[in-house]
């Protein structure tokens, strides 16, 4: 029997009921479990306030940037991101519409989570399907990227696999909808989607750049801001979200797969009735390529200024780092300081991590066109050596060092505001990163005035330019194992000099000299107060620290500053590269304020300026001036050389009143620049000439140092500083010098000294009253210090000896005894045609007697010879007679420190030239004699020999006998000899002598009446008794070229 429907249909609501009642018990009972893994999983995450939230969400990765001094744009800093914020107002509406379309319909309708699209999502991560277009909404991706940040990285890391990794992406998908909800209850939907388009990866920038945020993006890839995206672009970068590096529109490969993807963004918003179909058919068309950002038009500020930005990073740091702890109550002195280096290096490193990720504006003191001239220089290889391969000691090691180039270093300097305006870090940060104007080099001379004069002036060590220094002999720790005595560039010692003249040629002696006499700690003092902070401990024991011989060297930036403390009048005004820094919204965090300490007097400042415009205008930096006038004119600059050890490093450092400019070049491992020491002037000229045709007004024609009230110029003796006396008058050594008058001169010089000296051994003594004048030097000398000659050397005494060590006032008597008899006639004597044409060379050998004083130097035109020259015995043993001639004949004598003179030598002549009479013989035996007696003992006159006999001389011979032997008594060149003696009854002859040799004897005469009996009967006395000549003439006497009658001995 078939059942009433009525019953049927109360059945089958039944069944419904019960079935929908066990479903919804079975709903509970998998709620419940569900309930209870989502809460396990969900427990560990923090339950975030608003404030931590917005902290998070807010907290990005910003691009900072660095400007000119006229606010232009030098670029991003280098950072690992470039994300720069905007707000929504500040995105194109495209861009907006577009992200909606594509990944987030609903965003305006949900609450975090689309249940739709999470539903969708699992049902295609269930059944496999080939599409997947996730569930999570703008707001989860959000969270993700920001809340759950670290999660994700795991996920993305490739350390997690299989069911650990899937266990991973659950966990992070449950606390991301968790977080999502609670999200959307703090902030509104235009926060959410502001915050999201400024935090969202976009792929990477034409130059490689990692591009965060819509406004990096479109200036990255498009080349313009994100308020001006057009509509193709707004799609193409929207659909690049979904994965960037699929996407990138650079290479023609991911540019196919990028616009097929803007075509599917572009559908999305047809269909969403976002946009028409003739704007979407327009985008369509739209040259996508041909409006990239290139790479040149993308060219990042570390591409175009690496060694700017760099230096800008650090310097900011230091900067703020500065700014905390002096709010702190640190002193700016403690802030460097040993006990406070580890706070101060991490606080650094947390400052560098600020300005590369919260987006600071930096705002430099450098001029944007002074500095791209500067650039421009650096990059031009002609204004540089080739590139160079050598072998080079690095640690101990020799390597070889393949195609390096020459580097430079450079800095220029406002002097008035320590503004760094334009510098060179190096020539390539592509092959080699070292910021040259920060790293310290040696820096050669161009520390002595900064180590020693300016010091010198301000303690009273030197009263002025013109005050002297010896430049001798300075024997470092003397015997000791480590001696060392410091040279001259030249290997000479230039004696007593003013300290201008030691600055203007460079002298290495005086400096390390006067360093000395400062002090070495006090010097350096001076240097620390100066700016130069590369000092160390060790320094202080380098004696030669002011040539150059530092552990670490110094810097350009640090030494240019230095030298620009003169420039201010002596006042140190701390360079700077970083005038403020701002936070990505404009709230000022860093001010500059200049930092300023009196270091020397104005006048002291003035001084050393003056001294160093003689080293620019006529010493060793006279070629910069020659190289800056002929392109820029004459301006007023001061300025030093440097140069270390083999040229590894040259320097040239000048300043105008209103800037200065250091250079450094060498080698970034040192190889020597050789001979070729004028590459920093050469580039210094170069840089400053920019300087002049970019900047003209920087440091006009007319602007001169101005000279303080308190300098003042005074007459000094130049040999001691002090005021002249009537004797400095006659020497010729009254200059005029500049002081302070505060410090001058009050002593009346007493160095100078009249006396009579010869030099023996290449070392001077008072002459003895019986060497003749003629033969000593007879002048004004100086009494100095005695020198001081090394221990430990192989180089003869007579090296070190300055060259002015003649001048020296000896304080000993010449030690050598007159031997007794007359010097032997000098031998190996020449003439010949002075090498510069004019006149006739004359040379001979060195006498071997030790008690010689000198030579004479007699000439002949004619028949009879005169004096014309004496040459001491120290000097080198040659004459020029710039009168001489073909006809001349010469002859010369040696006169010993007793005055007696030997016999002539061989007359010489120009071989083959001249008329000089040679026929001329043996003279003939004098006639005439004559003795008589004086009260004094015995007077002879004779008759002279004829002219044409040429006879230069009359030996005098005496015998107490009739018959001899006869012994050479004296000479004398006139006829007239007088004989001082108690005996008058001796025997007496006389014979001529000239250049072809000696007569024979007169007869003998007497007192005696048997005066005219025959000759002698030993016969010639020009022969003894075995037939060899007597004594050499002169042996006993002295020639009398000056026509005095003589003594006995031939003494005038």
């Amino acid at each position: 029997m078939a059942k009433n429907p009525r019953q049927l249909k109360r059945n089958l609501l039944i069944v419904l009921k019960v079935l929908a009642l066990l479903f919804f018990l079975g709903l509970f009972m998998v709620g419940g479990v569900a309930f209870g893994f989502v809460a396990s999983i969900v427990k560990d995450q923090k339950v975030l306030s608003y404030e931590e939230m917005k902290q998070n969400i807010e907290t990005n990765y910003l691009t900072g940037f660095a400007y000119f001094n006229d606010g232009t744009l030098i670029g991003k800093l280098p950072a690992e991101q470039d994300r720069r914020l905007v707000t929504l107002k500040e995105i194109s509406p495209y861009v907006i519409d577009a992200l909606i379309s594509t990944e987030d319909k609903q965003f305006y309708s949900h609450h975090g989570v689309s249940l739709r699209g999470t539903a969708r999502a699992i049902f295609q991560q269930f059944t496999g399907s080939e599409i997947q277009t996730g569930g999570s909404t703008i707001t989860q991706q959000l969270v993700k990227q920001t809340l759950l940040e670290e999660s994700y990285r795991k996920e993305i890391s490739g350390e997690y696999k299989g069911d650990q990794l899937r266990k991973l992406k659950y966990n992070r998908k449950l606390n991301e909808i968790f977080l999502a909800l609670r999200l959307e209850r703090f902030f509104t939907k235009d926060q959410i989607l502001e915050a999201y388009l400024n935090e969202m990866y976009f792929g990477k920038s034409a130059r490689g750049s990692n591009l965060y945020g819509i406004q990096s993006a479109a200036k990255g890839i498009f080349g313009v801001d994100a308020k001006d995206l057009n509509l193709p672009q707004a799609a193409y970068l929207v659909g690049m979200l979904q994965n960037p590096g699929y996407y990138l529109p650079f290479k023609d490969k991911t540019l196919e797969e990028g616009l097929n993807r803007m075509k599917h963004v572009l559908e999305e918003m047809k269909q969403d009735g976002k946009i028409t179909q003739a704007q979407y058919d327009e985008a369509i068309k739209y040259d996508i390529k041909a409006h990239l950002s290139s790479k040149e038009d993308s060219q990042s500020a570390l591409d175009k200024y690496p060694f700017l930005l760099f230096e800008i990073l650090e310097r900011s740091a230091q900067a703020l780092v500065e700014e905390d702890l002096i709010k702190q109550g640190y002193d700016i002195n403690q802030i460097y300081s040993k006990e406070n280096k580890d706070l101060y290096n991490d606080l650094l490193e947390r400052k560098k991590k600020d300005i590369l990720t919260k987006g600071y504006n930096i705002y430099t003191t450098i001029d944007k066109k002074l500095y791209d001239a500067f650039q421009a220089y650096a990059a031009n290889p002609k204004n540089f050596w080739s590139n160079k391969t050598y072998t080079a000691k690095v640690g101990g090691k020799t390597i070889k060092v393949e195609n390096a180039p020459q580097q430079l270093g450079a800095v220029l300097i406002d002097n008035k505001t320590g503004a760094i305006l334009a510098s060179i870090g190096g020539r390539d940060f592509k092959i080699e990163q070292t910021n040259h104007t920060a790293s310290p080099r040696q820096p050669g001379s161009a520390m002595k005035p900064i180590l020693a004069y300016a010091p010198a002036f301000e303690t009273g060590v030197l009263l002025g330019p013109e005050s002297p220094i010896d430049d001798s002999p300075i024997v470092l720790n003397y015997g000791k194992s480590n001696e060392h005595t410091p040279l001259n560039y030249d290997n000479k010692f230039h004696g007593i000099m003013s300290a201008r003249e030691a600055l203007k040629k460079s002298w290495n002696v005086p400096a390390i000299r006067v360093y000395l006499k400062v002090g070495i700690p006090e010097a350096q003092d001076f240097a620390k107060t100066m700016g130069i902070t590369t000092l160390t401990e060790k320094d202080l024991q380098a004696q030669t620290g002011v040539i150059g011989g530092l552990e670490r060297g110094v810097t350009v930036e640090e030494l240019t500053n230095a030298y620009a403390t003169f420039a201010n009048g002596g006042t140190f005004i701390d360079a700077y590269l970083i005038n403020r820094i701002t936070t990505h919204d404009g709230q000022e965090i860093y001010k500059h304020r200049t930092v300023s300490k009196p270091v020397y007097s104005p006048e002291t400042a003035y001084m050393i300026t003056d001294m160093m415009r003689t080293v620019y205008q006529t010493g060793t930096g006279a070629a910069v001036r020659n190289m800056v006038e002929k392109v820029s004119g004459k301006h007023d600059f001061a300025g030093k050389t440097g140069t270390t050890n083999d040229a590894n490093d040259l320097w040239f450092v000048g300043y105008s009143p209103s800037i200065s400019l250091g250079v450094w070049t060498g080698f970034d491992i040192p190889y020597s620049m050789g001979r070729d020491q004028t590459r920093a002037k050469i580039l210094w000229a170069g840089l400053m000439n920019e300087t002049l045709k970019v900047k003209p007004d920087l440091s006009p024609k007319d602007l001169t140092f101005e000279k303080p009230p308190g300098i003042v110029n005074l007459a000094i003796c130049s040999k001691s500083g002090e005021l002249p006396s009537d004797l400095d008058r006659e020497a010729g050594t009254v200059i005029t010098g500049m002081f302070n008058k505060a410090n001058l001169p009050t002593e009346t010089c007493t160095v100078h000294q009249k006396a009579r000296a010869v030099a023996v051994d290449n070392k001077m003594y008072l002459a003895q009253d019986s060497t003749p004048d003629d033969l000593v030097i007879s002048k004004i000398f100086i009494k100095r210090e005695p020198f001081q000659f090394p221990t430990k050397t192989n180089k003869p005494q007579s090296f070190y000896l300055p060259l002015d060590w003649m001048d020296t006032l000896p304080t000993e008597v010449d030690p050598r005894q007159e031997d007794g008899k007359t010097p032997s006639s000098p031998a190996g004597v020449k003439a010949t045609a002075d090498p510069s044409g004019k006149g006739v060379l004359l040379t001979w050998n060195n006498n071997p007697e030790g008690d010689v004083a000198g030579y004479r130097i007699y000439r002949s035109t004619g028949l009879s010879f005169e004096r014309i020259a004496s040459i001491l015995q120290n000097m080198e043993k040659k004459y020029t007679d710039p009168n001489g001639s073909g006809g001349s004949g010469y002859y010369i004598t040696a006169v010993d420190i007793a005055g007696n003179e030997s016999a002539p030598s061989e007359v010489v002549t120009l071989n083959g030239s001249g008329s000089w009479n040679n026929q001329a013989g043996i003279p003939s035996r004098p006639s005439g004699i004559k003795i008589a007696e004086t009260a004094a003992g015995v007077e002879l006159t004779w008759d002279a020999n004829p002219d044409q006999e040429q006879v230069t001389q009359y030996n005098i011979y005496y015998s107490a006998a009739k018959d001899g032997p006869f012994e050479l008594l004296g000479n004398n060149s006139i006829p007239y000899f007088q004989h001082l003696t108690v005996d008058k009854e001796g025997w007496y002859q006389i014979t001529a002598v000239n250049h072809v040799g000696e007569s024979q004897p007169s007869k003998p005469v007497s007192l005696k009446k048997d005066s005219e009996a025959a000759p002698p009967a030993q016969g010639n006395p020009s022969q003894d008794q075995n037939g060899n000549p007597p004594p050499n003439p002169g042996d006993q006497g002295g020639s009398n070229p000056l026509d005095i009658p003589l003594a006995p001995g031939g003494t005038p």
